[in-house]
């Protein structure tokens, strides 16, 4: 299935090793992703003036900078009156018993408020891993609480020594070892159900949020303190499941019930439970959530062309525009066989929902009935669109360029048809295209047409005696059509002002001739063939560039390229002025690309003017 447009953003949230489309849902839940205070280092690099992020702090004074986290090359904050100072040296991890080798050591600081700021880690400190035996923090100047960690896993907690109460000074520099004593792990086993689901959803998955003191989950994004696991179930289905954590300190924790459905992953803050842990032990919690009613709904939209002749099998799609005071919030899905589901994840509210097939060979939506519906967060509905088959019309005819000096050639001509009500309803899609002109390497063998919008042009042989302003629509449903018309010549591409209107019947040649004034170049061209010798056949790709000045070693400026098309030249189009051109092969046999020049020829430019630079580039 292809989808043109969306509008609804999806995120790819990795649970227990197995990749998710979550959706975000505001204010009352987070996403599920596995997360530990090292594993989320190197997101926690943004802050801004005036406001915290997941790597800042304040200073004593109780102004907001940004601090330095490893992964970021940025130790300061703009917003700040002066830069940041340094705590760099040693962590050492104390009384571990032999070949206990944790998987993070590192030093996290907190700002320093008051004596309660020596009580836990705040939420979300600044933090960096020791890397060859030391750990470097750069920090606003002010005081701040510092804690050397270690971590047994990734997806544990952090192990915390003794604070430190430091003072640190803008461009200063202090050295402060740190010890870690080490304490057996304790292991969380928490069952999570979750209740009142509407008819039609299933979990996908369980998870649990678990948060040590102090640091409270009240919205996404969590504090990276805190840690978290899941349950994935091969089948959905089940409403409950058990999540183990291991690698965890003792002390006091809250566990809070999560899971994904169809409509993405939340955590429920509301339904937190504490926990005590003990080294050596697992302990046990149960949760339990409530379905949280997301953002968005689920309909499932099924097409079918009624009324189409025998072996009739176009592809089919959807678009949805949903009805708004002001503009209208428009997706589609294309491409699907008939009679298949397309899943339309839409936000609550009410939608026009059209069904649709395209037909060959251009590949424009024929539409079908519209269908309101309204949507609500978290259900399910099931839609079924029948599209009526259609006897398309034809618009044919000729194009004329008016006014055209002697000596100019068009080189080709694409007309384009668009509803009447296109620039008033925007039917997206509904555009569809022919290009009647020579070939070139991107779009294949010569009188090739062009498909709609958004895809790609479609190769259809011509009849002999077809001429190359001749163009046919013959897909194009009955009523009344706008054609523009774009041409080319030597000098460049030039599109009509305004448009043609035609009135299109059912089975039936509407034949217009179409004329369009000669618009002037602004611009010359350089044209040429490029031959290679001492590269193997099809392992390069050979063209001509142009500079603004003379190039030196190998570099250009206001670089201009043109690779050979099917005919074998290329074609440089370029402002007036002196420009320095060159052959150029690109070597793709050997281990990385080489590229080759011939040396630059000077050539002057001017409106309309052609000039001719054939080079051979030897490699």
């Amino acid at each position: 299935m292809q989808r043109w447009r969306r509008t609804v953003r999806i995120g790819m949230l990795a649970v227990a090793g197995v990749v998710l489309l979550a959706v975000a849902v505001p204010q009352v839940a987070s996403g599920i992703g596995l997360t530990s205070l090292a594993s989320r280092l190197a997101s926690l690099t943004s802050c801004s003036s005036g406001g915290s992020s997941g790597s800042s702090g304040s200073d004593s004074s109780g102004s907001t900078c940004c601090s330095g986290s490893s992964g970021s090359s940025d130790s300061g904050s703009s917003g700040c009156a002066t830069g940041p100072g340094t705590v760099t040296g040693a962590v050492a991890v104390t009384g571990a018993p032999a070949g206990t080798a944790p998987n993070y050591i590192g030093a996290g600081a907190c700002p320093y408020v008051d004596a309660s700021s020596l009580a836990a880690l705040c939420p979300n400190p600044s933090f960096a891993l020791q890397v060859n035996g030391s750990y470097t923090l750069s920090l606003d100047p002010g005081t701040w609480v510092v804690s050397g960690f270690y971590e047994v896993n990734a997806f544990g907690g952090a192990f915390l020594g003794s604070p430190q109460v430091v003072t640190v000074t803008s461009g200063g520099t202090l050295a402060l070892d740190l010890t870690v004593p080490y304490a057996k792990p304790a292991t969380l086993a928490a069952l999570v159900k979750v209740t009142g689901l509407p008819t039609g959803t299933t979990v996908q998955t369980v998870s649990v949020l678990l948060c040590p003191a102090g640091s409270t989950y009240t919205a996404d994004p969590a504090p990276i303190t805190c840690v978290n696991g899941s349950d994935y179930f091969p089948t959905p289905g089940p409403t409950s499941g058990t999540i183990t954590l291991s690698g965890l300190p003792s002390g006091s924790w809250t566990a809070y019930p999560g899971y994904c459905t169809t409509f993405g992953c939340v955590t429920n803050p509301a339904a937190g439970r504490q926990v005590t842990l003990t080294a050596g032990h697992t302990s046990k919690v149960r949760l339990t959530t409530g379905f949280l009613v997301p953002p968005q709904g689920l309909v499932n939209a099924t097409v079918t062309v009624t009324g189409a002749p025998a072996g009739f099998n176009a592809a089919v799609g959807v678009t949805a525009c949903q009805i708004q005071s002001s503009f209208s919030n428009c997706t589609g899905w294309g491409g699907q066989a008939q009679g298949s589901t397309v899943p339309l994840q839409l936000n609550s509210g009410v939608w026009e929902i059209t069904g649709e097939y395209y037909a060959p060979v251009f590949g424009n939506p024929i539409p079908g009935p519209t269908e309101l519906v309204d949507v609500q967060g978290g259900q399910v509905q099931n839609l079924t669109i029948a599209v009526p088959y259609q006897v398309l019309g034809t618009a044919a005819g000729t194009i004329k360029v008016t006014g055209m000096p002697a000596g100019t050639k068009v080189t080709s001509y694409t007309v384009t048809a668009c509803p009447d009500s296109f620039v008033t309803s925007y039917p997206f899609l509904s555009c569809v295209s022919e290009y009647s002109g020579p070939g070139v390497i991107t779009y294949g063998a010569a009188n090739t047409r062009r498909m709609g919008r958004h895809v790609k042009r479609l190769s259809v042989p011509r009849a002999a005696s077809a001429r190359i302003n001749a163009y046919s629509l013959p897909t194009l449903t009955p009523g009344a059509w706008d054609l523009f018309v774009q041409y080319t010549t030597p000098f460049g591409t030039f599109y009509s002002h305004g448009s043609t209107k035609v009135n299109v019947n059912a089975g039936q040649t509407t034949t217009t001739k179409l004329a369009v004034p000669y618009q002037p170049p602004t611009l010359g061209d350089v044209t040429g063939k490029v031959s290679v010798v001492g590269v193997p056949q099809y392992s390069f790709q050979a063209g001509a560039r142009a500079c603004t000045t003379a190039p030196v070693a190998g570099s250009c400026t206001g670089e201009v390229d043109a690779f050979l098309g099917a005919n074998s030249r290329y074609q440089l189009d370029l402002a007036p002025g002196t420009w320095w051109v060159e052959g150029v092969v690109y070597d793709y046999a050997t281990p990385g690309t080489q590229t080759f020049t011939t040396a630059p020829r000077q050539v002057t430019v001017a409106v309309g003017s052609k000039s001719t630079q054939n080079f051979t580039v030897v490699a």
